[in-house]
């Protein structure tokens, strides 16, 4: 099992980051609400941890996959990732 470097899971983080902001800027549209709201909502979702759970790789499919993962979770229907 490989060892992840410092710099690799900082990169990982930017990337997981820029998501986020790109998902909820997205949201925010989606649902008529100002990103201030919905952000802190956002990062309180089970999405957003999943998003930090490197094993899923939710964050490599982008963030309008993040948006319907998080729709589907405020909607009562989260699917599980593999």
């Amino acid at each position: 099992m490989a060892v992840d470097s410092p710099i690799l899971l900082q990169k990982e983080n930017a990337a997981i980051d820029m998501n986020i902001q790109m998902a909820v800027d997205d949201l925010s549209a989606i649902l008529h609400k100002p990103v201030e709201e919905v952000l802190p909502q956002f990062l309180q979702s089970r999405t957003c941890a999943v998003l930090y759970d490197r094993e899923t790789k939710l964050w490599w499919d982008g963030p309008s996959v993040i948006v319907e993962y998080y729709l589907e979770e405020i909607n009562g229907s989260t699917k599980e990732t593999s």
